[in-house]
């Protein structure tokens, strides 16, 4: 080269976000065809507004998207993967960057948004909290679906008895969001924990898969005594010509068959 020739200077990386933002840094708008994400409107109504972290936010609205675009089973994400994500990465730069991934997961799980299940392999796999996710998770614990990379879901301990009725709550009514949980946590101050488990049995066994069901037969407790519940709310009216008996609801009266 020309000892006067000017040497080409070396062509800067292209950050993969700046392909969205025009010369002036503005967002140039989503592209058609783009990957939908579906958030419930429940987030942006009772999970948002209690959300002050700005990590666990941006991390939680993340591990959303990242559990949307998974194709097959398990529904769900590890923890490792999402601290690999150069997009989050970039969105943590300000904010703890790849370590404040683990503690905004644990955050969200907390706070009722996913749900965690612990592997072998020291890594943690996320799920949305919803239907499907509950499943999916208690299929990886039970080892009837498989989780990529061949770990195994580590086996907890069983719950301590005054997070009971949370669990038993998910696996007989339904999801448990913050006002649920916020219910459960007031009711074992008036009631014990054996009673809130037993109602919510019971709640199940009517098929009327709501709180506030489950809440009237405690206050039935409280105020009439567990002694005869069961003689109480047991009723045998025959069939004509039949010989069958059925259990009668004694709870119809105080609450609707609708879901809380």
């Amino acid at each position: 080269m020309p000892h006067d020739a000017v040497e080409p200077a070396a062509r800067e990386p292209v950050d993969p976000g700046d392909e969205d933002r025009g010369d002036d840094g503005a967002f140039e708008g989503f592209r058609t065809g783009g990957l939908p994400v579906t958030l419930p409107a429940q987030f942006f109504v009772e999970v948002l507004p209690a959300i002050a972290d700005e990590a666990e936010l941006r991390v939680t609205l993340y591990a959303l998207y990242a559990i949307a675009r998974t194709r097959g089973e398990p529904r769900a994400v590890r923890a490792s993967a999402l601290a690999g994500e150069a997009p989050l990465l970039r969105a943590l730069a300000a904010h703890g960057g790849a370590g404040a991934v683990a503690p905004a997961l644990a955050a969200a799980a907390r706070r009722g948004v996913l749900l965690d299940c612990a592997l072998d392999d020291d890594d943690t796999l996320y799920f949305v909290h919803n239907d499907g996710g509950r499943r999916q998770r208690a299929r990886v614990r039970a080892g009837a679906l498989a989780v990529p990379g061949g770990a195994r879901a580590r086996v907890a301990e069983p719950p301590a008895a005054a997070g009971r009725p949370a669990v038993v709550y998910e696996s007989e009514i339904g999801m448990l969001t913050p006002s649920i949980a916020g219910a459960l946590a007031e009711a074992e101050t008036r009631y014990p924990a054996r009673w809130i488990v037993d109602a919510l049995h019971e709640a199940a066994a009517h098929n009327a898969r709501s709180w506030r069901y489950a809440l009237a037969i405690l206050e039935r407790w409280g105020a009439e005594g567990r002694e005869g519940q069961d003689d109480a709310a047991t009723e045998r009216t025959a069939g004509p010509g039949t010989g069958t008996a059925r259990r009668r609801d004694p709870y119809r009266h105080v609450v609707r068959r609708t879901f809380d």
